[in-house]
This record gives C-alpha cells, sequence and structure tokens, in this order.
C-alpha cells in the first residue's frame, strides 16, 4: 500500500456517540494496519487534545477541513448527511478531492438520511449528485441510506455498505460503584438512546414498558445512558415512581458503556430512527438478547417492537427475558467483517506504486463532457 497517511473528519469522543466511537474504532485500526492517522473533530466545542486537530469558528473549520489532507493522503469525511450544515462540510470536503487532487472517502451514518434526501427538488438533487461525484467512495451504514442517495443518480461502484460495527473485545468488569448500583436489578434491562434529533424521545418507552412491568417483574430495573441524556429522563423516572427501579446515568465512556452491555439481560434500543446502531452491534457480539425499534434498519438477531408501543415493547421484553439463557460466546474480534471491508476500501483507494500515482492525481475533465447538471 503506497499511501500511508489518512485524515479522519467527524466527531470524536467525547462525546461518546456512535458516530464519534466509530471514528476512533477506525484510528486505531488503520494505525494497526501501519498507517498514519489525523484526526480532524469536527466538533467545534471539543477541548483542545493531542489526539486530534480542532477550529472553535466554522469558518476556520471548513478551512481546515479544505486543506488539512494533501495529494498523498486520503481524506474521509464522517457526517450524518440529515441538514445543511452536514451537506456544507460534505460539499467542503468534496471541494477538495476536486481541486486539491485529494482521494476523499465519504460515510455516511445517519437513519434521518432517506427522509431528508427525499425532500430535495431537482436543483438540489442535481447539487447533490455533483457533490458526491467527488467521493472516490461513498460508504452507506445501511442498505437504507445506500439506497436513497444512490436514487440522486450516481451509478457505478463508487457506493458500499459497510456497518459502521468495527467489532467488540470483551469489556472489563463493572467497577464496584456500579455493580452496587445495579446489585437490585435482576433482571437487568440496558438502554442506549441516541440516533435521532431527540435522543431522550424513546427512553419515554422504555420507561412506561418498565412501569408496566412492575407488578409481573419485582426485580426488573433498567439502566439509561447516551449522549444528551438526562435533562427530560431524570425527572420522568421521578414521575413514574420508578426510583428504586430505573437510573439514568447520561453520557458515560465507551468502556463503562460496554461493560453495562455485558452485564445486562437484556438491551433495548428504543430510538424512532437510527443508521446502524453500534451498541445493538456490541450487544449481540457480547451474546446478549437485544429488543429494538423497528426502523428502517436492524442487523440480524434483534427482537423487533413497534416504534413507541410500550405495551409492545413489553410483551417482547417478557418473551425474552422467558427464554432459557445461553452461554454468551466469544465475543467477535476487533476484526471483524466490516474492518477487513474497510480495510480492503483503502488498500483499493490506495493500491499499488504506479495505480496510487494515477489515482492521487488531479483528476481532469475531458473535452467533450459537459458542465455538471
Amino acid at each position: 500500500m503506497n499511501a500511508k497517511r489518512a485524515v479522519l473528519a467527524g466527531f470524536y469522543p467525547p462525546p461518546f456517540a456512535g458516530e464519534p466511537v466509530h471514528v476512533m474504532q477506525l484510528a486505531h485500526l488503520l494505525r494497526r494496519q501501519g498507517m498514519a492517522v489525523d484526526i480532524l473533530n469536527l466538533n467545534r466545542r471539543a477541548r483542545p487534545s493531542p489526539d486530534y486537530l480542532s477550529c472553535r469558528g466554522r469558518w476556520a473549520l471548513l478551512w481546515k477541513l479544505f486543506t488539512v489532507a494533501d495529494r498523498a493522503s486520503i481524506l474521509h469525511l464522517h457526517t450524518n448527511g440529515h441538514s445543511r450544515k452536514s451537506w456544507l462540510m460534505i460539499l467542503v470536503a468534496g471541494l477538495a478531492a476536486r481541486r486539491r487532487g485529494t482521494v476523499a472517502v465519504l460515510t455516511l451514518h445517519s437513519g434521518l438520511l432517506p427522509a431528508y434526501v427525499a425532500g430535495f427538488g431537482r436543483i438540489r438533487r442535481a447539487l447533490a449528485k455533483w457533490i458526491l461525484g467527488s467521493f472516490a467512495r461513498v460508504v452507506c451504514v445501511n442498505g437504507e441510506i445506500h439506497r436513497a442517495v444512490e436514487h440522486l443518480g450516481i451509478g457505478g461502484g463508487r457506493f458500499v455498505v459497510i456497518p459502521a460495527f468495527l467489532g467488540v473485545e470483551r469489556p472489563a468488569e463493572l467497577e464496584p460503584a456500579d455493580r452496587a448500583l445495579i446489585r437490585d436489578f435482576r433482571p437487568l434491562l440496558v438502554a442506549v438512546a441516541g440516533g435521532e434529533h431527540d435522543p431522550e424521545l424513546g427512553l419515554t418507552v422504555v420507561l412506561r414498558a418498565v412501569q408496566q412491568l412492575a407488578d409481573s417483574i419485582p426485580g426488573l430495573g433498567a439502566v439509561l445512558m447516551g449522549w444528551q441524556v438526562g435533562p427530560k429522563t431524570r425527572p420522568l423516572i421521578d414521575e413514574l415512581g420508578l426510583a428504586s427501579r430505573a437510573v439514568c446515568l447520561g453520557e458515560v465512556s465507551h468502556h463503562r458503556c460496554l461493560a453495562f452491555l455485558s452485564a445486562g439481560d437484556v438491551v433495548v434500543r428504543s430510538t424512532f430512527a437510527d443508521g446502524d446502531a453500534i451498541t445493538v452491534r456490541e450487544a449481540l457480539a457480547l451474546g446478549v438478547p437485544v429488543v429494538a425499534s423497528d426502523t428502517d434498519f436492524r442487523p440480524p438477531g434483534v427482537r423487533l417492537f413497534r416504534r413507541g408501543d410500550v405495551s409492545d415493547l413489553a410483551a417482547k421484553l417478557v418473551q425474552v427475558l422467558a427464554a432459557p439463557a445461553v452461554e454468551s460466546p466469544a465475543p467477535a474480534p476487533l476484526h471483524d467483517q466490516p474492518a477487513r471491508d474497510i480495510w480492503q476500501l483503502y488498500s483499493e483507494l490506495a493500491g499499488p506504486a504506479d495505480d496510487t500515482a494515477r489515482l492521487l492525481r488531479p483528476r481532469r475533465r475531458p473535452a467533450t463532457e459537459g458542465r455538471p447538471r
């Protein structure tokens, strides 16, 4: 592999949410394979850190995104694709590819993207098609996102579907304070929020399901976690009289989240929209049953309930908790299939020395080719 440097542009922990965790794990993966990796943290509120580059001002950040990668690098932008701000980032990275000769890759993470791009009119669809045509590869974390952007009219093998999950190792045991926190919670339900504009929205469904099951499953308790979780959820726990049955931790570190997932009897993902929830795949890899809302995409092995339906969630929880316990298999290693796929993509983009020189050369428009439409 000739190119030895990648620039990952995206949110980076903290916060400990799906996309930032993916960027962190991808950086670790590429470095293990011998690549130099720089990270541009797109969170303008990020604290200074030796782990990444950052900028406070919007225009300074956009300029950094445009200039941070050279012609011997791969610029890999991670974004949700469901807002104007996100598409501005995509545009700038695309311009870097076209004007600076940078090899650019785009990963689209959000389950809200299909509905967002479905609302594009003719002009915005044409502009989006032109922008996405700047990228050597567009990675979609699930098939629904792939179909949504493919409808913009870009053909060929430019689009690939690779889940954001890059594998999981057996997590550390819970700290003593966390073990004490859930000592009386048996069975233990672990709910991780996220995936939408209002991350706490789905947690209301979880808490009301716990309330509904209180009499039939006396020991049932829930731990609720997630970025931007707490302001609505903690008051609701008290309002529903669940102070002895539910604990809202808010945002926690990734390793602490994994420890709770591994300790749970069931993991719940109650979001109203999702891309490819990493916590769902982590729980499955750890051998923990998952009950999740029926968004446009869920991986195999998940028990689904109707979005927003408290009674259906309660019924599915009863079914899962009543099933005989099975011994947890060894977790999938870090180099799981998506990790192999993403490394294959990087290998193809860099290629052998002769191909790399051609790939990294600025793209020229044939004389017969018209303007983008």
